[in-house]
């Protein structure tokens, strides 16, 4: 067993098989997921990089589980771990606390954790559950921000673990054989049931209550718990979409936020409420690498409705209406019933929308007025209004998660944004006749 750090006065090298009891089941996960972590560089480094860290050769990483700290004021400060980052004479520590199942972190103890780290000289603290955060240095827990000054904060959901497994095995990062099998061991483990690890499958209690509200042409209170609870929700549901995207594809989808929102969650979480209440929509946004635009998200309540779309700009090497809905339409593949289109106009002409199946027979039917302007560009839109599903707290996850991946399949995989193409080389031919040169007076010389 390693050399207990300085301070913990008790602990265990965290084993890749506990011999915790059954009933702790978050001692067992965290057990296995640190016990991991030295023995899979490429892991540690997916996972660490995060809080900034960098895992190379002459990295050493210890992890202990079931620790004591020297310093402990309160017999509560029993944190689910200990990693210790080595590198040359540079030493990073962090105390890990980790929830499973439906058991959410508790900001009191987690206050504890961060006082108790600033006592024994510990860098940071990680917390671990099935709460979705939009990165990991912001924690799901509000906290006073002279408690977050103690030590570093991080947040790693499970399911961003299992999304990172997933990445990193599609991605063959993992060249040794047997670390290669302890990584896909360690998959099989987090997809089990059993394990307590969950995505996010639905709305909040008043979920339904809000649609009802809005279908009654009731306003909405910005400040309402039943506002804040369903915009807090549909966060929630953003980053596990983006992970769900991630996994789908194989690469890294991130949400796309502002930032002065993403470092202040309270600012995000009243700008999403402001929007609920004047609007009566949902959005967000996922940057998908190399595709040709993000992939826009939005969730009418008013409507009931869900609608992803990508936008376009129109390719200027054509010069009619349809010839630039044939541009777009040869790179859509199928015709289902939920794709549309919509055009944007010069000036102040609304935007013109129409399925998909109806430009394919007519791409000219896109201009309602049949003017001589041309769309400069296009959304291409998957539209669900399945109004009863909408409503239901599980169902409308269900429907939402099932069309995101429905819409990369049909459009975000096929669209190409267009570029201005090179110039073509100058033919070459006769040379041009040169003109004579006359002096001022007009005669030659």
């Amino acid at each position: 067993m390693s050399a207990l750090p300085d301070m913990i006065k008790q602990g265990e090298s965290a084993r890749l098989f506990p011999v915790l009891a059954d009933t702790s089941r978050e001692g067992r996960i965290a057990s296995v997921f640190l016990a991991l972590l030295p023995n899979i560089p490429a892991f540690a480094q997916c996972i660490l990089g995060t809080a900034g860290l960098r895992v190379g050769a002459r990295t050493r990483i210890r992890t202990f589980t079931e620790i004591v700290l020297r310093d402990a004021s309160e017999i509560r400060n029993r944190p689910d771990g200990l990693i210790v980052v080595e590198t040359g004479k540079t030493t990073w520590t962090a105390l890990v606390e980790a929830k499973i199942g439906k058991a959410e972190l508790d900001a009191d103890q987690v206050a504890r954790y961060l006082d108790a780290a600033k006592a024994n000289q510990i860098d940071a603290v990680i917390t671990m559950s099935n709460q979705f955060v939009a990165r990991a240095d912001v924690s799901p827990l509000v906290l006073p921000k002279n408690t977050l000054k103690k030590a570093g904060l991080f947040h790693w959901s499970w399911t961003w673990i299992r999304t990172q497994c997933d990445l990193i095995a599609h991605q063959k990062e993992v060249e040794d054989h047997e670390q290669a099998f302890l990584l896909r061991e360690f998959q099989r483990l987090l997809q089990h049931p059993t394990t307590g690890i969950e995505r996010f499958t639905q709305m909040g209690p008043n979920w339904k209550t809000v649609v009802q509200a809005v279908s009654m042409q009731e306003a909405l209170k910005r400040t309402s718990p039943e506002v804040e609870e369903t915009v807090a929700a549909w966060f929630q549901e953003l980053r596990d979409m983006s992970l769900l995207l991630s996994s789908h594809v194989g690469q890294p989808v991130t949400e796309k936020i502002d930032r002065n929102l993403l470092v202040e969650p309270s600012a995000r979480l009243k700008e999403g409420c402001r929007r609920l209440a004047e609007e009566n929509r949902l959005a967000g946004s996922f940057v998908v690498p190399a595709a040709a635009s993000e992939i826009e998200v939005c969730a009418d309540l008013a409507r009931r409705s869900i609608m992803f779309g990508m936008k376009l700009k129109a390719p200027q090497d054509r010069k009619s209406t349809r010839a630039r809905v044939n541009w777009l339409l040869r790179m859509l593949k199928e015709d289902d019933p939920r794709l549309a289109i919509r055009a944007h106009w010069p000036g102040r002409r609304q935007p013109s929308q129409k399925d998909v199946s109806v430009l394919r027979a007519d791409p000219d039917a896109i201009d309602e007025e049949k003017s001589e302007a041309t769309p400069h560009a296009f959304d291409v839109l998957l539209v669900d209004l399945d109004a009863k599903r909408f409503a239901g707290r599980r169902t409308f996850i269900e429907t939402l998660e099932a069309c995101s991946q429905d819409f990369y399949d049909l459009v975000g995989q096929n669209l190409r944004a267009w570029q201005t193409p090179p110039p073509k080389p100058v033919k070459t031919g006769e040379a041009a006749p040169i003109a004579e040169d006359h002096d001022e007076a007009g005669g030659t010389p």
